[in-house]
């Protein structure tokens, strides 16, 4: 009884904290990322004595909705899900062969099937990873394959372990094998990774250098190995920043091709460390403010480069928005708003960005939307999904806090917020489209096809318990469409989506016992006594509460909790409603620059709001 009556009196005291004594105005968004930092012990069979959950991190995010739900609902331990704290999803171990050794040769393909291996790369990387430089790339491999093998791996030793990450690739994007317990590829990465030159020699071969180790950082993130991919990542940008490849390098003294090689790099290298310390959920290894190289405007370069650019644009705003929006801390609403209608604002200008690029580059083309247009799309998705998904935490966390004394705040669901709220679900539901329209371009090894599906489920399920209104029954189609995706990948072979399904599952059972438990009929009547007398409104129920001219005086926090199921009289325009038919949608980006710019002028009319921060300006000639 004590402990419920200090539960009721610490949510009593946070009520008060969050209007304005004078104004009795909301005036704080409390962050569901507080300090100190969230641990959990780690039950890996390593060194490691703890895990820490970074606010960021999709990984992380499941594991504190495990945390947080199971511990409020009393259910099963939080380490019940299936594969919570799995050991590694693909063991792998090499040895480092010796200085003298000869490389080995033997094992290996033809020419024909390298040549097959090596477009087959190609393509999976597309625009998005410029690793391999091809002329120098099959100028060598004509030497290894025409020429004295054994005496081209002794005198190349660097390349032959770019081959044989090559190779590794390209067995991995063509293998759909389901009864191998090793990553597809592995045979050729373990020998590429024996062969690697200890650092005080690998960096004095630089450009090469940089590729190998982002090759071999982007293989190991491939098989959920993210630590050690970040290592790899993190010692590319290194050499590539003792190289100046940060800089805008001198075409008169380099080279054309060099500068343009050196450009390009850099660049992919930013795309890989914003979404790996984005996903792992770490700082970025290098600052914008940092960076002076430069990238062509999209009216002037090929549709790759023009592909590459918009990459890092979306990039750059996904970090942003992971520094200004994923902060441990109490902040103003007002900043808040404002820091989010910048990553709108933001997000308009690239979308017009888009729709030119598809407009003018791809106007030729007869794919529906091609693989480059597909990528950007995705992420730019995914840049909403991340601004949002703090609200939905919050809102989950302030919901899973009045269970058991039944006092909640008389707040509204601000405009504001009811408008980002419907903006992130959209997202998520136009990424399980794009996932789901094309089985053929699915992309199965690479993780963040996966990634973004697993996102955007996780996203859906929060709203249907939260916002069911939004969401109605079509929910469960979008969910099923994760199903499908995570299943197709099952299906060739991927046991990282076998995880995330077995995640997802769990998440979902934990989600249906809150609906259950929100819905109860005693819990709501609670909710309702309290509610009045908490606002001073004698009778009637909580719509009154609701009503624009009860509340008029507020200016609201994120307190997402009035509008979830307790309170289904306010329902959020459906997201589903006006939808077209899945062709006609799919050929759009999903949410427009007229539709963002509309959703920013709906979010209020504040000036001066800081654009700037979120301008590429400097990085452009």
């Amino acid at each position: 009884m004590a402990q419920n009556n200090n539960r009721h009196q610490e949510a009593s005291d946070l009520a008060v904290q969050r209007l304005d004594p004078m104004t009795k105005t909301v005036c704080v968004y409390t962050s569901p990322f507080t300090l100190p930092s969230t641990t959990i012990k780690n039950t890996h069979k390593n060194k490691r004595n703890w895990i820490w959950l970074a606010p960021s991190s999709t990984w992380s995010f499941t594991a504190r909705l495990t945390l947080m739900m199971a511990e409020r609902l009393q259910v099963e331990t939080p380490f019940s899900a299936p594969s919570f704290l799995n050991d590694e999803i693909y063991p792998l171990r090499w040895k480092a062969s010796t200085v003298d050794g000869q490389p080995d040769i033997s094992g290996l393909p033809s020419i024909d099937h390298a040549i097959y291996l090596f477009n087959t790369v190609k393509f999976h990387l597309g625009q998005n990873y410029q690793l391999i430089d091809e002329t120098n790339f099959v100028k060598n491999l004509e030497e290894f394959y025409y020429g004295l093998a054994s005496k081209k791996a002794a005198e190349s030793p660097l390349w032959f372990v770019q081959f044989l990450l090559v190779l590794s690739f390209g067995q991995a994007f063509l293998s759909r094998s389901k009864d191998s317990k090793e990553p597809p590829g592995a045979k050729f990465f373990v020998r590429a990774m024996a062969l690697l030159p200890e650092p005080n020699a690998l960096w004095k071969d630089s450009l090469l250098a940089i590729e190998v180790l982002a090759l071999a950082g982007l293989y190991l993130y491939s098989i959920y190995q993210r630590e050690s991919a970040q290592l790899y990542i993190a010692q590319a940008i290194r050499i590539a920043q003792l190289e100046g490849l940060h800089t805008q390098l001198p075409e008169d003294a380099l080279g054309t091709q060099t500068v343009a090689r050196c450009r390009n790099l850099w660049w992919t290298l930013y795309i890989m460390d914003r979404h790996f310390s984005c996903s792992v959920g770490v700082p970025m290894n290098t600052q914008d403010a940092d960076i002076t190289t430069v990238l062509d405007p999209p009216s002037i370069c090929s549709q790759r480069d023009a592909t590459l650019g918009l990459q890092v644009k979306l990039s750059r705003l996904l970090s942003s928005i992971i520094t200004t929006i994923y902060r441990s801390e109490r902040t103003p609403l007002g900043e808040f708003l404002t820091s989010t209608k910048s990553i709108l604002h933001a997000l308009a200008g690239h979308a017009q960005e888009i729709e030119k690029i598809t407009r003018f580059k791809f106007q030729n083309s007869v794919d529906a939307m091609p693989k480059g247009t597909r990528s950007i799309t995705l992420l730019y998705h995914q840049c909403v999904i991340m601004a949002t998904r703090p609200l939905f935490l919050s809102a989950l966390k302030q919901e899973l806090e009045n269970f058991g004394w039944g006092g909640r705040d008389p707040q509204t669901f601000s405009a504001p917020l009811k408008t980002l709220v419907e903006t992130g679900i959209k997202s998520a539901v136009k990424s399980l489209q794009v996932l789901s329209g094309d089985d053929s371009l699915l992309e199965v090894f690479l993780p963040f096809e996966l990634e973004y599906a697993y996102g955007a489920a996780i996203h859906l399920i929060m709203a249907k318990a939260l916002f069911p209104t939004v969401i109605g029954d079509d929910g469960l189609f979008q969910m099923e469409q994760t199903h499908n995706i995570l299943d197709d990948m099952m299906s060739k072979g991927n046991l990282v989506a076998e995880v995330r399904k077995a995640e997802l599952v769990h998440l979902e059972t934990l989600f249906r016992e809150f609906t259950r438990r929100v819905r109860d009929q005693d819990f709501e009547d609670r909710i309702h006594s309290t509610t009045r007398r908490l606002s001073g409104i004698p009778s009637g129920s909580i719509e009154a509460i609701i009503d624009p001219i009860t509340t008029q005086t507020f200016v609201n926090e994120p307190d997402l909790v009035a509008t979830t199921t307790v309170s289904e009289s306010q329902p959020l325009a459906s997201v589903f409603s006006d939808t077209p038919d899945n062709t006609e949608f799919l050929e759009t980006i999903g949410i427009s620059s007229d539709d963002f710019l509309s959703i920013v002028e709906q979010m209020g009319d504040e000036d001066d709001l800081p654009f700037s921060m979120l301008d590429l300006g400097h990085f452009w000639k």
